[in-house]
């Protein structure tokens, strides 16, 4: 029995007028309304039966009335089936839950093999299998890829040269679904237009009420294909750069904050957030990380922000009311937002997690799909675009090769700012490592400071950004000292420490730089070096004389063997004084590889402590990862002090012979 069967017997059943119109269409009378009143129409198409009701009445209550449900409208009470060409099937229940089943990574277009030959056709795009049935049932063409998100996994070639009309559904997925379908066929359809029903949410609907394809309601037209426009010079209105940070953060265009993890890079974006809002400016924060309760909204009042100016937003499907943005797809509703409210001022936090899945942040034309439209929405909208990236492990001093993934993340955004950790000053430093638009690399110093703030729960601690002002120094500084390489990186501690053991373990800053200049060495390397092996940095309590470099425990004359003192004329004066070791004692613990202990003996020093982070990276990589268990026996078997998280090479293990 089909659905207007199962109609036709309750209409009758209920002692109500019932009129067939056509082999699957009726009208029939409304429940609790006269029996002249046929104002409700059903039309049967495959596998189920539309309902409309003229007279205003749900379509739940008018089957209520004739003791029947939404289940009802389906030949099978259970739902239907709908199979695609290329084995696909997708099982709809009454309460339109939906299942799939056999060939499930299928590319095929629901119905594609009912369009006859011949470019001259239109053909209706619609979201759902039950609107293809509903325009296929008064002889229309129609297709669809299966709903929201699957227009970019679906073959559209056989569309190629017709002419297509979209009909998007009344609704915020409806509409970002048509934009998709438009976007798949710009370069393949001859025509496009996009339309709404005229009644109701659907094609379905649209149909159910009686109308037909003439009357939907036309909301664009979209052009095909690309297309050269010319621009005289004399028709350009050429624009100054407006800054929202000069030299660091462009007015109209995508910026990046990158830094390794853990710097406070979302703190900092946070920082400018605030600010723009003092301003009574709207703001939008897109988080994808940091809880927005917790961790976001508790640091933008930290910063001060104005909260009634920021902006965050969900994406609400028909399972959820608080999914993420995905960028590209939602491109067109999230500047829909920012035209409504003005937005100046948008981050990313991070700039990857918004990222559509489809897309790879390491593929250069993929990123460029994801960075390219946000740009251009930055300069429609003259804002800014903050974009949060990291870096990864790898050192250098091309900010644009540290981000992570391709190099194109630093190539299409205008603005790159890179954030390092200066370990000496105990400060961050921020400097405009790529600047197409700015007129110099400035650099500033900021720290991370706790704030306590009020929240529902009460009294919290968070982080702030506390601006230190202009430095000197360049991000790049602790970026590059990293990528010495082994040879150049001990030569330098052997300078280094010779300079500090002749001058009794302490020496100025100062001094220490001009012997290793003298020596042909670079500022910023020694600087690395110094904090890689440890050496202490203090302010000098005396004038002039400034930072002071120390080394604990520097060995004297008499603490040195004859034989290992080093003529000050040698070739090898720089080379650092070390006595023969002694063998290694036995140990009761299970000990790793005696060739894995002996590189990690011969990294250690007497002369000052250093952390097992710094050690790891001073032995061979194929030791590092037993690095931690030695160093632990070595303090048990007294080969080794720990003084708080620095390991030392016991006095009695150096100068034994």
């Amino acid at each position: 029995m089909t659905a207007i069967d199962r109609l036709r017997d309750a209409w009758h059943a209920a002692g109500l007028n019932w009129t067939d119109t056509s082999a699957n269409t009726a009208s029939a009378q409304a429940p609790g309304h006269s029996p002249a009143d046929k104002s409700v129409s059903i039309t049967q198409i495959d596998g189920q039966a539309l309902m409309h009701c003229h007279a205003g009445e749900a379509t739940e209550d008018v089957l209520g009335s004739v003791n029947l449900t939404t289940a009802d409208l389906f030949d099978n009470p259970q739902g239907v089936t709908y199979e695609y060409a290329d084995g696909r099937k997708v099982h709809r229940t009454p309460n339109k839950r939906f299942r799939q089943a056999g060939n499930t990574a299928g590319t095929a277009l629901y119905r594609v093999e009912n369009l006859p030959e011949g470019k001259d056709l239109q053909v209706f795009v619609v979201e759902g299998e039950k609107d293809v049935h509903a325009l296929e049932s008064i002889g229309a063409y129609a297709v669809t890829s299966g709903g929201a998100n699957t227009a970019r996994k679906r073959d559209w070639s056989p569309l190629q040269d017709r002419h297509v009309t979209i009909v998007a559904d009344d609704d915020q997925p409806g509409h970002k679904y048509a934009d998709q379908v438009a976007a798949e066929l710009e370069n393949i359809a001859a025509s496009i237009t996009v339309v709404a029903a005229k009644t109701g949410k659907d094609a379905a609907d649209h149909i159910a009420a009686g109308h037909t394809i003439t009357e939907f309601q036309k909301i664009e037209t979209k052009p095909t294909g690309r297309r050269l426009k010319i621009t005289f010079g004399h028709e350009v209105k050429t624009r100054k750069i407006e800054w929202l940070i000069p030299d660091w953060i462009p007015r109209s265009a995508l910026t990046l904050l990158a830094g390794r993890e853990g710097l406070g890079k979302s703190t900092i974006a946070v920082a400018w957030t605030a600010e723009e809002t003092i301003k009574g400016n709207y703001v939008l924060y897109v988080h994808t990380e940091d809880s927005r309760e917790h961790t976001v909204a508790p640091r933008l009042k930290a910063a001060g922000a104005d909260m009634s100016k920021v902006i965050f937003v969900d994406v609400e499907t028909e399972t959820s009311d608080s999914g993420t943005i995905t960028l590209p797809l939602d491109n067109t509703a999230l500047e829909q937002v920012i035209a409504e409210y003005g937005v100046t001022f948008m981050v990313l936090d991070a700039a990857t997690s918004s990222m559509s899945s489809e897309l790879s942040g390491k593929d250069d034309r993929q990123v460029r799909q994801f960075l390219e439209p946000l740009a251009q929405m930055a300069a429609r909208q003259k804002m800014v675009v903050l974009g949060l990236v990291h870096f990864g492990k790898r050192d250098g001093a091309d900010s644009g090769k540290l981000i992570l993934g391709s190099i194109a993340w630093s190539q299409v955004a205008r603005s790159v700012l890179s954030v390092a950790l200066d370990e000496d000053q105990d400060q961050l430093v921020i400097t405009n490592t790529k600047g197409n638009l700015a007129t110099c690399v400035r650099s500033e110093a900021a720290r991370i400071v706790s704030q306590t703030i009020d929240t529902e729960d009460g009294p919290t601690e968070v982080g702030k950004v506390k601006w230190l002002g202009e430095v000197k120094a360049d991000a790049r500084d602790f970026l590059a000292g990293d990528a010495i390489d082994g040879d150049e990186r001990t030569e330098i501690e052997k300078i280094i420490l010779d300079y500090l053991e002749s001058n009794g373990g302490s020496a100025p800053a100062k001094e220490v730089l001009k012997a290793t200049r003298d020596a042909g060495l670079d500022d910023n390397a020694v600087k690395k070096a110094r904090r890689k092996m440890g050496v202490k940095t203090e302010k000098a309590g005396g004038t002039g004389v400034g930072w002071v470099w120390t080394i604990d425990n520097a060995p004297t004359d008499g603490d040195v063997p004859e034989e290992a003192k080093v003529p000050k004329d040698s070739k090898d004066a720089h080379a650092r004084v070390k006595a023969p070791l002694a063998p290694l004692p036995e140990s009761s613990a299970p000990a790793p590889r005696d060739d894995a202990r002996r590189d990690v003996l011969g990294a250690l020093s007497a002369t000052y402590g250093m952390d097992a982070r710094v050690l790891t990276q001073s032995v061979s990589p194929r030791y590092r990862d037993q690095v931690n268990d030695i160093l632990d026996q070595f303090v048990t078997e007294g080969i080794a002090t720990l003084d708080g998280t620095k390991y030392q090479l016991a006095t009695a293990q150096e100068t034994a012979a």
